[in-house]
């Protein structure tokens, strides 16, 4: 218990009670400056996926590429389609996140997340619509941490 809590405090959605979170070497206090570096450096797949539904699938894609890291549209939306291909969905990039089946939104969330580039992802719950295979897709060249549903042995 308490996974998708930890992942949301890393990114500072949540603020953490008590001890230290350490990211790549930088402890996240209420330093600003060390939690814009973080989020910069950290993708996140959330178990709902989060997808803005008014926008199309290459939309959500370029939105953060284009506000955050300043790329041109066309940058952004190449970027968008090299990580649509790689998860299998080049041909959804104009459809909308209400008409894509969960895997498929799924996979929508971690292209938006590669796209800016992260060197670490975090996974909230990754198999509640995808495949391993994708989740290793996915993880190449970066640090992977996955939340996972299961439930510790006893």
């Amino acid at each position: 218990s308490g996974k998708s809590t930890m992942i949301r405090c890393v990114n500072r959605l949540e603020e953490h009670q008590e001890g230290t979170i350490i990211v790549d070497d930088k402890e996240l206090a209420s330093d600003l400056k060390k939690i814009h570096e973080v989020r910069r450096e950290v993708g996140m797949v959330f178990q709902h996926f989060n997808l803005f539904p008014h926008l199309t699938v290459l939309e959500n894609c370029t939105l953060a590429p284009i506000w955050l890291r300043k790329m041109s549209k066309t940058q952004a939306a190449e970027v968008a389609m090299h990580f649509l291909r790689r998860v299998k969905i080049p041909e959804q990039a104009n459809t909308y996140p209400g008409q894509l089946s969960g895997g498929q939104q799924q996979r929508v969330a971690i292209a938006r997340s590669l796209c800016m580039n992260p060197r670490i992802m975090l996974f909230d719950e990754p198999t509640s619509a995808l495949n391993p295979e994708m989740i290793k897709e996915a993880s190449v060249g970066r640090t992977v941490e996955a939340a996972l549903l299961a439930e510790p042995a006893r």
